[in-house]
């Protein structure tokens, strides 16, 4: 086919990656809101939890949040360095 239509080289980039990583920034928010949440339920009082049958709601899904942000960067450090050496 004829490269005359402005896609001229948009076959090089591909082959590098993308640039962008979402897996980078998306892993830093999830870990920063799970550490928020998880600090949050471990200091609140356990009357608060009344209404969820006791269960401290705050501090699972926190720690929960904590774990796939880990992933996430886990993910993102692990492929920057398998493509720089």
């Amino acid at each position: 086919m004829n490269d005359t239509n402005g896609t001229k080289g948009q076959g090089a980039g591909m082959k590098r990656g993308h640039v962008l990583d979402l897996k980078l920034p998306i892993g830093w928010l999830l870990a920063a809101y799970g550490a928020l949440l998880t600090a949050y339920g471990l200091l609140t009082e356990k009357e608060m939890y009344a209404i969820s049958l006791g269960i401290n709601v705050n501090l699972i899904w926190g720690l929960l949040m904590l774990a796939v942000g880990a992933g996430f960067l886990a993910a993102a450090f692990l492929k920057k360095k398998k493509s720089a050496g």
